[in-house]
């Protein structure tokens, strides 16, 4: 008799145990299911002619993390490069691209991106930020020689030395494209600054 009851404690304990294990697997399944889909890029809607490189680009995580005071930094070189201004074509032409995914346990953060360089500080090289479909959602384009305001300034969002998109309306999950694109230098070390934050109101498309 005591045998038997020992058996049938024995398949209490382990159905109780299935049943907490269900429990507690639940929310890790739950978890699980609310992770972002993994970024595929696109080439996007750019007139350059090494749109192919963003396919090859990684694809880096922006989270929660990454702030105003702590944000992700990437540092990359630009090659000589020169455009005919009539024209408006590329005669050495270099483009960088990078691609990012928001992962934000807000559902509306603002995506903030800034390029800066150096010397020589009167290169000109513009940027363009394009969604998961390859169309262009945002752009800073100061003509960085001379960045005169209501002119050449591009709303004010580039100058001499920097471009940037004062925050972006962006969403959880949300996969972005970044194109460094040089239109004036000799040759130029670039910082690439992304974080999230606040929506901006001066985000140019």
């Amino acid at each position: 008799m005591s045998i038997s009851r020992s058996f049938r404690g024995l398949a209490v304990m382990a159905s109780a145990a299935m049943v907490l294990g269900a429990f507690v697997a639940a929310p890790a399944e739950a978890k699980k299911k609310k992770s972002c889909p993994a970024f595929q890029a696109v080439e996007p809607t750019s007139d350059s002619g090494q749109t192919a490189e963003a396919l090859e680009a990684e694809v880096v995580k922006v989270t929660d993390k990454a702030t105003a005071e702590a944000p992700i930094v990437i540092e990359y070189e630009h090659g000589a490069a020169f455009w005919e201004t009539a024209t408006q074509t590329p005669v050495v032409e270099d483009t960088a691209f990078f691609n990012f995914q928001v992962q934000s346990k807000n559902p509306t953060p603002g995506l903030h991106v800034e390029m800066t360089w150096g010397t020589p500080s009167e290169s000109d090289i513009d940027m363009y930020v394009y969604d998961g479909t390859g169309a262009r959602v945002a752009s800073s384009g100061a003509a960085n020689q001379a960045p005169v305001p209501g002119v050449f300034d591009a709303g004010g969002n580039g100058g001499m030395g920097f471009e940037t998109i004062p925050g972006l309306a962006a969403a959880n999950c949300t996969g972005y494209t970044i194109e460094s694109r040089a239109f004036m230098t000799t040759g130029q070390a670039v910082t690439l600054t992304v974080y999230l934050g606040e929506v901006g109101d001066n985000v140019q498309e």
